[in-house]
């Protein structure tokens, strides 16, 4: 017989001193009688503390009771073959094109819930997400009325296998409701073969769907010194319609006018400040979520410059993209840039901490130790500039810039060299310390300074060296799941959350540990609801043959017979009157 809890039968040592009480018991007194002295002198004599164990019944119900409570506190059972209750397994789209269509499926879902003894929920999200494992019925349907569509595609295929691992060895039926308009990953119709070769019950549900909808199914992002550019892409999947497009920035708000014709595009490119920004379609239509695109870009007086030096192109340049120090010490500044200053022993401390530099040489410029080449003088020459690795200089035509002359330099070991000209670099980088030290010639004897391309190569380079991010990775597209460095408290368009995996479910703003980042659904598939695959709905298969192995419990029984046991103990101490 097995047990849940061996170590309980430990108990059983309770035995000894039971046996040690009733052996040291105090004896009665013998009185012998002279007669029959001599006639019991040759007799064998038994223990009188092992006979009165053996005699005395409550001994043994003593022992009896001992062992019956050790034995059901080990929760001794059985195994015997029987048949599972019936369990269902929901599984439910809430991807955005269900919008019009899940009070419809929240209804489906309720009808289909009496009948079974368990019930599990599997959301089709982008990534599949058990809310209910087992319950009842009635735990299922207060869930089903808490549960709402979320602003993100839905992967129902990976939902369908991971409802089938819930229904386990025992197996059960798996329903899965949606529009079956669109998802991501494989075809619901091919998992569901393959699992139903595997003996699964699977049956669909179309919620039905459609209806007239136009949304923003795309947006692009250009960064300038400027500002941003940003073009989004709105296309109509209805009747042909005026509509009025709104966008709100920092530094104000404004109306288009805007007439699409019937499955037509319109594409509205707009210049933007740094900040958050709002273009929203006022329009009523079958999805609210892809009726409204969210724009952030960081404010750019966030990084702090310091710049030492006389005037110069860069300065100008500096001054464009935010609030610059020309006075102090390098200590406190993200960012030092340095022109023709004298040099001490507190920027290498500087840079050794984490700090960063830009070098602009001039001609008879020193070549301090902790730049990525040693200067070596300057040369009247031209040449073509070449990009070996531009780095943060994608999209600058450095082939174009005209060359007269330049500073004569050696890259030292562990440099990087970026752009060169005749061999000799003019731009380059290294790692020294935890800081990092750009080495910048290109202002010396070219017409950089005077090209449209010169303020935005310093945005680029101020960015790529004080670590902002891009500003893709601060616009995304939903369903996208964001990783944090360590669990945060985040506020969403759907509410406070703690995690450290962000999953991008809402289109809105989300707000973390002084960060910030921009979701939108950007998805032409589930904005389109006028196609649609038809599936068969199919129907259960029996499960009524399955057998498993079901635990008897016999602790109750064990415990019962150790009670009995216990009032027939009382009843005889009660008549010996010994109470």
């Amino acid at each position: 017989m097995p047990f849940r809890n061996p170590y309980a039968l430990l108990g059983l040592l309770s035995m000894l001193p039971l046996i040690l009480l009733y052996l040291i018991k105090p004896k009665p007194r013998d009185v012998l009688f002279p007669s029959i002295r001599f006639l019991e002198a040759g007799k064998a004599r038994k223990s009188a503390a092992l006979s009165r164990m053996i005699k005395d019944p409550l001994f043994w119900l003593q022992l009896f009771i001992l062992i019956l409570l050790s034995v059901a506190a080990a929760g001794p059972y059985t195994l015997e073959r029987g048949s599972p209750g019936s369990h269902l397994v929901l599984v439910l789209d809430v991807s955005a094109s269900m919008e019009s269509t899940f009070q419809n499926a929240l209804s489906i879902a309720s009808s289909e819930l009496s009948g079974y003894d368990r019930v599990s929920i599997v959301l089709a999200e982008s990534i599949p997400v058990v809310v209910l494992r087992e319950g009842s019925a009635d735990e299922a349907r207060s869930l089903l009325s808490k549960i709402h569509v979320l602003d993100l595609p839905a992967d129902i295929s990976s939902a369908m296998n991971l409802a089938h691992t819930l229904t386990g060895p025992e197996g059960g039926d798996i329903l899965v409701i949606s529009d079956f308009i669109s998802w991501i990953g494989d075809d619901p119709g091919a998992t569901r073969d393959s699992l139903v070769a595997t003996g699964a019950s699977i049956v669909f549900a179309d919620t039905g769907g459609g209806g007239d909808n136009i949304g923003i199914v795309g947006g692009w992002l250009a960064e300038t010194y400027e500002g941003i550019n940003y073009t989004c892409r709105i296309h109509n999947y209805g009747p042909a319609r005026d509509l009025t497009i709104r966008v709100t920035s920092q530094g104000g708000s404004s109306e288009h006018r805007a007439f699409i014709g019937a499955d037509d595009d319109y594409y509205l490119s707009l210049s933007l400040p740094p900040g958050i920004s709002t273009v929203s379609l006022d329009v009523r239509d079958a999805i609210s979520a892809d009726n409204t695109a969210y724009i952030y870009a960081p404010l750019r007086d966030d990084a702090r410059i310091l710049y030492l030096g006389e005037s110069s192109p860069a300065l100008a340049a500096l001054r464009a993209i935010g609030s610059v120090d020309t006075t102090g010490g390098p200590e406190g500044h993200d960012l030092v840039v340095i022109r023709n200053s004298s040099i001490d022993g507190d920027l290498n401390r500087y840079v050794d901490s984490g700090g960063k530099i830009v070098y602009i040489p001039q001609e008879n410029s020193p070549s301090p130790e902790y730049l990525p080449v040693r200067i070596t003088g300057a040369v009247n020459r031209t040449g073509i500039l070449w990009a070996r690795n531009p780095v943060f200089g994608e999209g600058i035509h450095f082939e174009e810039i005209g060359i007269r002359s330049y500073i004569e330099s050696v890259p030292r070991r562990g440099s990087t060299t970026m752009v060169e000209v005749n061999s000799v670099p003019v731009l380059a980088y290294w790692q020294l310390g935890r800081g990092t030290v750009v080495y910048n010639a290109l202002d010396y004897g070219s017409d950089f300074h005077l090209r449209p391309e010169y303020p935005v190569f310093w945005y680029e380079m101020v960015r790529w060296l004080t670590g902002a991010p891009s500003l893709d990775d601060l616009n995304r597209k939903t369903g996208d799941v964001v990783p944090l460095n360590r669990p945060a408290t985040i506020s969403t368009p759907g509410g406070t959350v703690t995690a450290q995996l962000l999953l991008l479910d809402r289109v809105g703003l989300y707000t973390f540990d002084g960060g910030r980042l921009a979701a939108n659904l950007y998805d032409p598939a589930e904005s389109d609801l006028r196609g649609g695959r038809s599936f068969a709905s199919g129907s259960f298969s029996s499960t009524s043959s399955i057998e498993k192995l079901v635990e008897r419990d016999l602790s109750g029984w064990i415990a019962l017979a150790a009670l009995m046991l216990l009032m027939a103990e009382l009843g005889i101490i009660r008549w010996r009157r010994e109470l």
